[in-house]
């Protein structure tokens, strides 16, 4: 081999290594590009609220650049999980509406934190009232950044913040203010005749607020409709005779979550199947407060919406990642009312015609699904 070859041949290797040492900084750069995001959703994966907020955040992260296209938010929906050249995304479920004691929650806090842990994300995202509270106070102070969705009632109940426009800590995020008010107001339009209503709810950390918000309303006379009586449960059978018995003596109900519900031999009850009873037996006229409902079958809401709530918490998150926004300077936002929904089926069943009410809905659901068998 000549002197010629051997010197062509060493400077091979010495211009790999300089290719090598030139991508570094592109590879490093590319690296910390890419987010690590930790979501805990309250309840679980075939829970309705729970789907329609996460297309909320998957539309947001599509909008912001983190997802590339709808099959990255698909892969997320049905796997937990997602990487992207943006982000690495895990979700995880506390299964709150059917494990609900304090073992379960103290089970799925343990589980959770040491899955956040290993993870060792760049934000989390907490959706709804239990994950707030009791993941969020192991975060609180802590240096990762916290938003959360869905929060029922005011959000500095579960000490994560001081105030709500300036929230004093790393966790900020989105209440559901409720549109309580909207929703009989639509309901006074469709069936001009009521003038009496009761409400109807399981004993959640859902209900129970979003109860305390139309008894408040209520109470300063700003109801199209008097609020006569209520039923608070979470056993099937008590939750069943307040039904009937509210319906012989009101014009409406104002159904709340019914998720919560358990039988006699202590079982949980799924939703579909108590809205399912509840369709069948109750011929009276309800409003309610999540499109969730109207979707179950219910007649109608002024949408309190997951998506909304989803998107708005994303939009947050992508502030302080991107945009170096400190949450404990972020104010705590609601977002706006969803749209007005009818369920054509109820709506039907009970007599109530909607071809000269067009001009006040803006979605009429056709199915129901706690009739589908």
């Amino acid at each position: 081999m000549s002197k010629l070859t051997s010197a062509r041949l060493a400077v091979v290797p010495l211009a790999l290594l300089w290719l090598v040492l030139a991508a570094l900084p592109a590879v490093a750069a590319a690296a910390e590009k890419q987010k690590r995001i930790f979501i805990v959703s309250s309840y679980h994966k075939g829970y309705i609220w729970s789907q329609s907020t996460q297309r909320g955040v998957s539309a947001a992260m599509r909008k912001y650049g983190y997802f590339e296209n709808d099959l990255q938010a698909k892969r997320l929906a049905d796997t937990d999980g997602v990487e992207t050249p943006s982000v690495i995304v895990k979700k995880v479920w506390m299964d709150t509406k059917k494990k609900d004691s304090r073992p379960d929650m103290a089970s799925a806090t343990s589980r959770i934190m040491a899955e956040i842990r290993r993870f060792a994300p760049d934000l989390v995202l907490l959706g709804d009232d239990n994950a707030a509270n009791y993941i969020g106070n192991q975060l609180l102070d802590m240096k990762t950044p916290v938003v959360f969705w869905g929060i029922n009632g005011l959000p500095l109940r579960y000490g994560l913040v001081d105030r709500l426009d300036a929230p004093g800590h790393n966790v900020t995020g989105v209440w559901q203010s409720g549109y309580h008010k909207e929703s009989l107001d639509l309901l006074k339009r469709l069936a001009p005749k009521a003038q009496t209503f009761g409400i109807l709810a399981c004993d959640s950390e859902s209900s129970r607020p979003n109860v305390k918000m139309i008894e408040q309303l209520a109470q300063r006379g700003l109801l199209p409709l008097k609020l006569v009586d209520k039923v608070v449960t979470n056993s099937l059978e008590d939750w069943k005779a307040g039904a009937l018995s509210m319906s012989k003596r009101v014009d409406a109900l104002f159904v709340l979550n019914h998720d919560t519900l358990r039988d006699s031999n202590g079982k949980h009850v799924d939703m579909l199947a108590a809205g399912r009873w509840y369709l069948n037996n109750i011929k009276i006229p309800e409003a309610s407060h999540e499109d969730q409902f109207v979707l179950e079958g219910m007649l109608l809401t002024a949408n309190d919406s997951g998506y909304n709530q989803g998107y708005l918490a994303f939009e947050m998150a992508y502030g302080i990642l991107e945009q170096g926004l400190n949450p404990a300077r972020m104010a705590i936002k609601t977002p706006e009312r969803g749209p007005y929904l009818v369920n054509r089926n109820r709506a039907r069943a009970l007599g109530i015609r909607l071809e000269d009410a067009m001009y006040l809905i803006d979605e009429v659901i056709e199915k129901s699904a706690a009739l589908v068998q």
